[in-house]
């Protein structure tokens, strides 16, 4: 029975250790799958242009590459300031005393009012076109394509050397008039000499939004910000300065005049200068820096969205002074503000009035040859 047991035990353990052991099979690779390269993402398709305008070329003016100028008008006279109204056409101020009609593109100038004191600005509340004419500001009102009224809203102003300039209604309903000063250097006897000045929407005053403006011919609206900024042309008797400039405009601003002015061209402030704000931009001594826009079309591409277009009429004297219009590109705020001055068209005789057209294209009125030249992308 002990043997028995015994050779039962060698025999299981002979078995045992005759066994191979069992070997796991390979272990699979894990799959390898490849990673697929992205097929590379198509350009967007660039926004179409607009056709560009059926006018005739504008001969002389030249543009960046990319642009091209057109012949918008002729026949405008001395232009002094623009405005589409409510029904797509465009209106004209003229140093003559008139308000003309450009019903269309490429159409001539039709004379809806004359017999005016020098006009120097207009703008449109609705179905009512405001003129700033020498003394005053006038009101006129849209009727069957023609405008009625011409009642006396402001009057009063004082006016010598320089007279009421550009008017701009605010978003909030309030109206600034640009009056320029009396002289080219003196102590004012009224104080709306040489300021920027505020009404309400009835007309009634608002006060001074800016003193110390000498002549501040022209007023525009940042749409983005809902800030208006005056263009100031500097006084006569400083040799080769002072600059021109360009402020935002700041209820109880000082811009300086007659004790300060700014350098041409770093901006720097000269003369007695306290509490007197720098400008924005600076513009050739004497080149009469007055027309000024901020664009808010499209038709120029992303890069010129926001940029202020600045007309420079010349110099007095003559000369090649000016006669150009420059773009101003703003960057900063407040305090730090600052524009940075380019040539963006030359070859006018005297480029005063500038606005922005439905189309997106640029028009600006040159005084001294009628002409409204329209500034338009094309590649």
């Amino acid at each position: 029975m002990r043997r028995r047991a015994l050779t039962t035990v060698m025999a299981l353990a002979l078995v045992a250790c005759g066994q191979p052991t069992a070997k796991s099979g390979p272990t699979a690779s894990p799959r390898h799958t490849p990673t697929v390269t992205p097929s590379p993402t198509p350009p967007p398709t660039p926004t179409p242009l607009p056709p560009p305008p059926n006018l005739p070329a504008a001969g002389g003016i030249n543009v960046p590459a990319g642009f091209s100028a057109y012949l918008y008008a002729r026949g405008a006279g001395a232009t002094t300031a623009m405005a589409f109204g409510p029904d797509g056409r465009l209106y004209v101020a003229t140093q003559g005393g008139t308000v003309e009609v450009v019903g269309a593109p490429g159409a001539a100038p039709q004379t809806l009012v004359s017999g005016l004191p020098i006009a120097l600005g207009l703008a449109w509340r609705g179905n009512e076109l405001v003129v700033s004419v020498r003394g005053s500001v006038r009101s006129y009102q849209l009727s069957n394509g023609g405008l009625a009224g011409g009642h006396v809203v402001v009057g009063g102003l004082p006016t010598g050397r320089h007279q009421n300039d550009a008017i701009l209604p605010m978003p909030n309903g309030d109206v600034l008039l640009g009056v320029g000063s009396t002289c080219d250097v003196c102590v004012e006897p009224d104080s709306r000499s040489a300021t920027v000045l505020r009404f309400h929407s009835d007309w009634t005053f608002a006060g001074i939004a800016v003193r110390g403006t000498r002549n501040p011919f022209g007023l525009a609206l940042r749409a983005i910000t809902g800030d208006a900024y005056v263009m100031i042309n500097g006084q006569d008797n400083l040799g080769a300065q002072p600059a021109d400039h360009m402020l935002r405009v700041v209820d109880g601003e000082d811009a300086g005049w007659p004790r300060c002015w700014p350098a041409y061209p770093d901006g720097s402030l000269h003369g007695n200068c306290g509490g007197v704000v720098a400008p924005v931009a600076v513009f050739t001594p004497h080149s009469s820096a007055d027309g000024i826009v901020i664009y808010d079309g499209s038709e120029f591409g992303g890069d010129y969205a926001d940029n202020a277009f600045v007309t420079e009429w010349g110099a007095n004297a003559g000369g090649p002074i000016g006669r150009r219009v420059l773009r101003v590109v703003l960057s900063g705020s407040g305090a730090s503000e600052h524009g940075q001055v380019s040539d963006f068209a030359t070859g006018f005789s005297h480029p005063l009035a500038i606005t922005v057209a439905p189309d997106g294209g640029l028009l600006v009125g040159d005084y001294g040859t009628g002409q409204i030249v329209e500034i338009f992308r094309t590649s």
